[in-house]
C-alpha cells in the first residue's frame, strides 16, 4: 500500500483493528450517528457500522415481538392482522408483514395491499428453509420476493404458549431506505461517498442512487478497472480494511480514490459499510 495514504485511513485501519472482527462489537446499540467534519472518516465508519446495525437490529427487535403475539392470536383473524399491520408501520423502510405456516405458506400479509401474496408458497428461499429446518431466526440477503421486487426479508419461528411450532413470521425491507435513513444525515456535508454492499457485490446503497442494485463483479461498467474490481474482492471477503483504486465515472479522466471498510450485519449475514473519498 502506497505511503502516501492520507491519515484518515490509517486512522480508520486502527480503528476497525481495535473494533475487532466479532459480530459482538455489532451487536450493541447505539444512538443515530451525527454528521461528521471533514478528516473524520474514521468516526464517519463507525458511526455508520453502529447506526446501520442498530437499524436492522431494530427491525428484528420489533419482527420478535410481532411473532411472539402471533404464538397467542394464530395467524387466521383480526388480531393477527392488528399484529402485522402495526408491525408494517414502524419503520418507513417496512414494505409489508407476513404471517406463514409451518409448511411455508403466506397465510396473512398486511398492509391489505400486499394480500395478493397469500397462499404463495415460500419454500424455494433459502431463509425459508433456514427457519423451517432450524426454527431460529434469520435475514435473507436481497432477494426478489414473493411481492414480485427486489428486497430484504427478516423471518422469526412462531411458537405457541405450549412451545409448538406453527410457523413464522416476516418483514420485508428495502435496505437502501433503512440504510439511507442512516447514512444521509451521517455523511451530509462531508467529502466522503458512502457505500454499502452485500458480500456477493450487489451495492444494498450508494451516495449515488443509480449504483443502487449493480452486482459489482458483473457490471460492464467496471470491467475495464481491475485494481477496482480487486478491491472489490478484497471487500467482499474481508470484514474490513482499507484500498486504493483509480475509477472513472461516465468516460472521464480516472480519478484514484481510497476506500475504508467495515462490516455490519444480523444473523450472521454480512454488509459491508465503506466510506471513499477522492484522493
Amino acid at each position: 500500500m502506497s505511503s502516501q495514504l492520507y491519515p484518515w485511513i490509517v486512522a480508520a485501519l486502527a480503528v476497525l483493528v481495535a473494533a475487532g472482527a466479532g459480530f459482538a462489537a455489532l451487536n450493541q446499540p447505539a444512538p443515530p450517528p451525527a454528521p461528521v467534519t471533514d478528516g473524520d472518516a474514521a468516526a464517519l465508519l463507525i458511526r455508520m457500522q453502529s447506526g446501520i446495525t442498530a437499524a436492522i437490529e431494530g427491525l428484528d427487535d420489533r419482527l420478535a415481538y410481532a411473532a411472539f403475539d402471533l404464538g397467542s392470536t394464530g395467524f387466521n383473524d383480526a388480531a393477527a392482522r392488528a399484529v402485522l399491520a402495526n408491525l408494517s408501520g414502524t419503520d418507513p423502510s417496512i414494505v409489508d408483514c407476513t404471517a406463514s405456516d409451518a409448511g411455508g405458506t403466506i397465510v396473512a400479509a398486511e398492509p391489505a395491499a400486499y394480500r395478493n401474496v397469500e397462499g404463495a408458497d415460500v419454500r424455494g428461499q433459502a431463509h425459508v428453509r433456514h427457519v423451517l429446518a432450524t426454527k431460529r431466526p434469520i435475514m435473507s440477503e436481497v432477494i426478489t420476493v414473493a411481492e414480485g421486487f427486489p428486497a430484504a426479508v427478516i423471518t422469526a419461528p412462531v411458537f405457541t404458549n405450549k412451545s409448538e411450532f406453527v410457523g413464522f413470521a416476516s418483514v420485508v425491507f428495502r435496505p437502501e431506505a433503512l440504510i439511507a435513513g442512516v447514512a444521509g444525515p451521517a455523511a451530509n456535508g462531508t467529502p466522503y461517498q458512502v457505500m454499502v454492499v452485500q458480500t456477493d457485490g450487489r451495492v444494498l446503497y450508494d451516495t449515488d442512487p443509480a449504483q443502487v442494485g449493480k452486482m459489482t463483479f458483473e457490471d460492464p461498467l467496471y470491467a475495464d478497472y481491475p485494481d477496482l474490481l480487486d478491491v472489490a474482492h478484497r471487500v467482499a471477503d474481508e470484514r474490513y480494511g482499507t484500498a486504493t483504486y483509480g475509477f472513472a465515472a461516465d468516460g472521464g479522466q480516472a480519478v484514484q480514490k481510497e476506500i475504508a471498510w467495515t462490516t455490519a450485519g444480523l444473523h450472521g449475514v454480512e454488509w459491508r459499510v465503506a466510506v471513499i473519498r477522492a484522493v
